[in-house]
């Protein structure tokens, strides 16, 4: 073809218009070149015959379907908001960039954040970071490197590159020396590059490229005028009206409903053959997630005519979308809500009773039962969990006590940084055990030169003998350092080592000054040293009760504030008041207790009527878009707000687990409901005897009724020897396993509850058959699964897979999912024996003298049939109450199960559990309850 044109360009060099076409030629080649450099360096595809159009159809987004209570109460809805919308654009990057500049700072400028999902940040040192691992990075850097990729894999480099080498690529990387990427000039700050760069990539990986991305959603009416009136300044940028999710009453469903927000790139590779795209909104988690099917709806489309370059000129609206179905739930959001409050209520009055004005820990160490919390923890607490924000301190508007406080941090960390000096001296011979109040700060010293693998323990043999001194506090951890730099253990090429030589002195002085930089900017260590500024008594319950007025945590009050000035309230009266008042509640002090979950099933019908989770979050404030800022505070939330209890914690049984035991031992035969056996105390068939919860006293001759009624451990220790007794009449633990295993699955413990949200599996008991046959083995349980489990007690051997979802409806009203639990199997050959046995057995738990809650229910109007469960932690931490039952007893309608995590004894899990009842059979109205007053004295209790 080479040979024709060169042929034919000879003939015109002779011809008279050969000038004038040569004129021609060149200029076409001037504007084809331009057009190539363009499409090379800008990415955009740009045709050269750009009056060409298409027509392509776009999808419009449907409403997606209402969430409501079994009542038809709302929980969840759309309202129309504004979001800030961009197509990509034909220009060159440095007018690109210039544009979304403008644009990102003009939404920050009105209050409004970017909802563009980028996976590098800006770390506290002012490093780059990825903020995703494992396969969604992977997926990060093929996207980056798309432009340079060979064969749609990643090179070694490349798959091991820096969030820093991957922010410099996208940039301004090259390939061959053409620009490829962004071209973001150095002008901009690292920050304002990442929020360009963060857009960019957006629509560099939106496909098709006449799809709009949303840059900011819910935006204020403010920016919505700013935009219109800068339109002219912001090409490709428009403001749409959207469906926004809200949540009603959100605190207490939230971890049922879960939240929606902007399809990630991971999800998008999972929806995309569903006719998902980059613009969508779906559900993030919880029921919005497992019903994104139904609750979605189906999309219009609209026909728009494309230019050669991608661009939309003309929309033409062709099919309407249709509206997504509504849910319809079997929780009653009435019940819901009160069982939470209740709920939030039982842990105060359990935390108001430990609360000592001492630096007292009662019994902690020794036994959990009577652990007390120094008011000081409290004190502590409040700077701990972030309810004071330590950050306001330096602050310009920082008030003088914020001012004084800061202060005197900064004398005490000056006086840690002296006494760091002189133990990390080289020739220092202080051990760790030896430093008194410096203890605490040399562990956590150390512990930072392994979290930031300045110190590489894997480098270090098993058997070195300094390693071992160190460790058994045999040498001080100067002279264990100095061996770990003889030794090449430590990283030096973080210390800024470069090729210039420095002695050995010098590296460990090194070494030392910059693990105490990074300690200076450790949110940890900063609140090491405010916890010693306040139990060295430095910094004043007072002052610290005052601080929650300066920072707003309290609604100002004149009277308060001058009280604890004038010393007329003590600090110690005040917050406790305030805890009482639920001013500041267990989940902000996350202090133990903290937490506790509830959930009440219909046994009838296996729905749940209940599934509360405490703490909680606003599900708000991620719906549509994540707000960060509260993001991270819920992440550095020592309560754990966004975890859903009920199925994503698992619990030791305890007692509750005793008629698993029942059912096994009389279905076995190796006792019958009349045998009587003597409490001896302590029950020593085995290697390592196990005592009664009740020794040194005794239960007396009790038979499988009175076992349940008092929960007597050594009957059902020797139930779980008698199960585990082979042919030859020798004990086998493994045998009395698997047959308590048989009975536990028959009672639905061997999988997740059926409900329909992520549960962790259970894990049944490997340890002795003994212990295990009361619940302390190493088996444990979400509280759902333990609700599934009293469910199927409560109707007699029906076991169910629970749960959440009664119906679905179109948006016309039709029912086209009318949901029911499926029954996972029947317990039919349970004797009727067994099945009474077990039943008075939970009956006289709270209703015959002597039951370990008589005195809670012995004057209550319902007859209820119940278990305590009281597992044990250490004796550090308090030990987890628990509470399995059911009412009436007569016909049950009703189950409950609650857990308390270091909630002391299952008593306070049957008080709660009282209440719950109280106001289900409209003994007593809510706030009634709510108003009762707290507890005063001790809630421990032994263990049962």
């Amino acid at each position: 073809m080479l040979d024709v044109f060169l042929d034919y360009f000879k003939k015109l060099a002779k011809s008279r218009l050969f000038p004038v076409t040569l004129i021609y030629l060149v200029l076409f080649g001037i504007i084809v070149n331009r057009l190539f450099v363009l499409q090379i360096v800008e990415g955009p595809e740009i045709s050269v015959k750009s009056e060409a159009k298409s027509a392509k159809q776009r999808d419009i987004k449907s409403t997606r379907g209402n969430i409501y209570d079994r009542k038809g109460v709302l929980l969840a809805t759309n309202k129309l908001s504004y979001s800030v919308v961009m197509e990509d654009i034909s220009v060159s990057n440095e007018e690109y960039n210039s544009i979304l500049d403008r644009l990102v700072k003009l939404i920050e400028k009105n209050g409004d954040t970017l909802d563009t999902e980028f996976y590098i940040k800006l770390n506290a040192e002012g490093g780059f970071e990825f903020t995703v691992q494992g396969n969604s990075l992977t997926r990060f850097l093929k996207n980056a490197y798309a432009y340079v990729l060979e064969d749609g894999a990643l090179t070694e480099e490349q798959r091991n590159a820096t969030a820093g080498e991957v922010f410099e690529f996208l940039k301004k990387g090259t390939n061959s020396g053409v620009t490829r990427m962004f071209g973001i000039s150095d002008d901009y700050s690292d920050e304002e590059a990442l929020k360009i760069m963060s857009i960019r990539f957006a629509l560099f990986c939106n496909y098709p490229k006449y799809l709009q991305v949303t840059i900011a959603s819910e935006v204020s009416d403010r920016t919505v005028a700013a935009i219109k009136e800068n339109r002219a300044e912001l090409q490709g940028v428009d403001v749409q009206q959207q469906a926004s999710r809200i949540y009603e009453d959100s605190l207490y469903f939230s971890h049922i409903l879960g939240y929606t927000g902007l399809i990630s790139a991971d999800e998008l590779e999972k929806y995309e053959d569903k006719g998902y795209n980059t613009t969508d909104v779906l559900g993030k988690s919880g029921l919005e997630k497992v019903y994104e099917e139904y609750l979605s709806g189906t999309k219009g489309v609209e026909t728009v005519t494309i230019s050669s370059s991608g661009r939309v000129t003309e929309v033409k609206q062709t099919t309407d979308p249709i509206a997504g179905s509504d849910l319809y739930l079997t929780i009653d959001a009435n019940l819901q809500k009160n069982v939470y409050l209740l709920l939030e209520k039982e842990i105060t009055d359990i935390l108001l009773s430990c609360i000592v004005p001492t630096m007292s820990y009662g019994s902690k160490g020794t036994n959990a039962s009577e652990i007390t919390i120094p008011v000081y923890e409290v004190y502590n607490a409040l700077i701990n969990n972030n309810i004071i924000d330590v950050n306001a301190f330096d602050a310009p508007d920082a008030t003088s006590l914020e001012q004084s406080t800061k202060v005197k941090y900064d004398t005490a960390l000056k006086d840690i940084d002296r006494k760091y000096n002189e133990i990390l001296a080289l020739d220092s011979t202080t051990t760790n055990d030896k430093a008194g109040d410096m203890k605490d700060f040399l562990d956590y010293f150390y512990s930072v030169l392994l979290e930031k693998k300045i110190l590489l323990k894997d480098s270090i043999p098993e058997n070195d003998g300094a390693y071992h001194s160190y460790t058994n506090n045999d040498i001080s951890l100067s002279s264990f350092l100095q061996s770990a730099l003889a030794n090449n253990w430590i990283n030096l090429s973080v210390l800024g080592i470069g090729s210039e030589y420095y002695s050995a002195e010098e590296l460990y002085q090194k070494l030392i000054d910059y693990t105490k930089n990074l300690l200076k900017e450790d949110n940890k260590f900063q609140k090491m040293i405010y916890r010693n500024l306040i139990f060295s008594y430095k910094l004043s319950g007072t002052e610290i009760c005052l601080l929650l007025f300066d920072q707003d945590v309290l609604e100002y009050n004149e009277s308060d504030i001058d009280r604890l000035k004038n010393g007329s309230i003590s600090a110690y009266k005040f917050i406790t008041d305030k805890i009482r008042q639920l001013d500041i509640t267990p989940g902000m002090l996350a202090l133990e207790p903290c937490s506790g979950s509830v959930i009440l099933t219909d046994p009838n019908t296996g729905d749940v009527l209940a599934m509360v989770t405490y703490p909680s979050y606003d599900n708000n404030l991620f719906a549509n878009k994540i707000d960060s800022k509260y993001f991270n505070r819920l992440l550095n939330d020592g309560s754990y707000p966004l975890l859903n209890r009920a199925v994503s914690t698992r619990i030791a049984p305890g007692s509750t687990f005793k008629m698993v035991t029942a059912v096994a031992a009389l279905e076995e035969g190796v006792t019958s409901p009349s045998e009587k056996i003597l409490d001896l105390g302590i029950f020593d068939k085995i290697d390592r005897p196990a005592k009664c919860h009740i020794y040194p006293g005794s239960h007396g001759s009790v038979n499988i009724v009175d076992a349940l009624k008092v929960s007597c451990n050594y009957f059902f220790y020797e139930m779980g020897w008698r199960l585990s007794i082979d042919g030859t009449g020798k004990y086998n633990s493994n045998l009395g396993l698997s047959k308590l295993e048989k009975y536990a699955t028959l009672f639905g413990l061997n999988e997740t509850s059926g409900v329909e949200l992520d549960e962790l599996s259970p894990r049944f008991s490997t340890l002795d058959a003994v212990r295990s046959s009361i619940g302390q083995g190493s088996g444990d349980y979400t509280p759902a699964q333990l609700s599934r489990y009293v469910t199927t007690l409560a109707n007699r051997g029906t076991c169910y897979n629970l749960t959440l979802l009664d119906k679905i409806k179109d948006k016309d009203g039709t029912v086209i999912l009318d949901n029911s639990a499926t029954v996972d199997h029947d317990l039919t050959n349970v004797s009727s024996s067994t099945w009474d046995a077990v039943w008075d057995g939970m009956y006289s738990v709270a209703n015959a003298y002597g039951g370990s809650v008589y005195t809670d229910f012995s004057n209550f109007d319902v007859k209820i049939a119940g278990k305590t469960g009281t597992s044990q932690i250490s004796t550090t931490h308090a030990n987890n109450a628990l509470f399995v039952s059911f009412a009436p007893y007569e016909a049950p309608q009703i189950s409950a199960t609650v857990v308390i995590a270091n909630g002391y004894t299952s008593h306070n899990a049957a008080d709660l559990c009282k209440d719950i009842y109280s106001l289900y059979f409209g003994k007593a109205d809510a706030q009634t309850l709510l108003n009762g007053e707290a507890e005063t004295g001790s809630k421990g209790g032994a263990l049962e």
